[in-house]
């Protein structure tokens, strides 16, 4: 597994990226000590945890120059201990500041992936896609069969991450996402990460999703999600994405 992004780690230190974790999710200004403690607490499960790996796909797509790698990224088992021991002694305000600052990690992670890509493998990430969302009504049944949740497990054995999944398709540790990350020489086509954090308008992944949403939400908790923001936000879905 390779070491996690030693400048999202960062982030639990940067008070700029907690400010503006307290705005998104409307905390009290005199919440902001509570807050920069608990980032402060998650720091050495990160630095001894958190990783993520990728593969590339073996295989060929008709219609498609473009290569594919399944990535996987975790914040690791520490964090879930962190959030689950202040549940238990009924810190629930602790216990979902946790989850809010996993759930913008994650967030901040799929865009130093795609930058990890442009530097050391010199190509750019077209697009993410992820489990239990499909591609399109026009795409390639080769490319759809790997998006089905159903093969999560194979996915996860194969990225050989420290994270399995039980029944539900819930990953354990849960601060886990995987994806499938397409590939282009094209930097005209680079995707910026993840579309809630992408300014992009006009970019043709938002609009053949039909993902005519506001470009940052104050919260995503009353909004049906697909896999991958539901992963971030640990809603579980069903194949089609409910």
């Amino acid at each position: 597994m390779q070491t996690f992004f030693s400048e999202i780690t960062a982030l639990c230190r940067n008070e700029q990226f907690l400010h503006s974790v307290m705005e998104k999710y409307h905390y009290d200004p005199e919440e902001y000590p509570n807050l920069k403690r608990l980032a402060g607490e998650m720091i050495p499960c990160l630095e001894t945890e958190a990783g993520w790996q990728d593969r590339e796909i073996k295989e060929t797509f008709p219609g498609r120059d473009q290569s594919f790698l399944a990535v996987g990224i975790t914040l690791g088992k520490g964090i879930d201990a962190l959030q689950e021991k202040y549940l238990q002694n009924g810190f629930l305000t602790e216990s979902y500041m946790i989850e809010v600052l996993s759930s913008e990690l994650l967030l901040k992670s799929y865009r130093a992936y795609t930058e990890w890509v442009v530097v050391h493998r010199n190509l750019h990430v077209a697009r993410l896609h992820f489990l239990g969302t499909g591609i399109s009504e026009t795409s390639e049944q080769k490319i759809s069969s790997r998006l089905r949740l159903a093969n999560l497990p194979m996915l996860l054995q194969e990225l050989a991450l420290p994270v399995t999944c039980n029944t539900a398709y819930c990953m354990i540790p849960k601060k886990s996402v995987v994806f499938y990350a397409e590939l282009t020489k094209d930097p005209f086509t680079k995707c910026a990460g993840i579309c809630l954090g992408c300014g992009r308008r006009d970019c043709p992944n938002r609009m053949e999703e039909k993902e005519n949403f506001p470009l940052r939400f104050a919260d995503m908790t009353d909004r049906p999600l697909s896999y991958g923001y539901a992963r971030i936000f640990s809603k579980s879905t069903d194949e089609n994405g409910r």
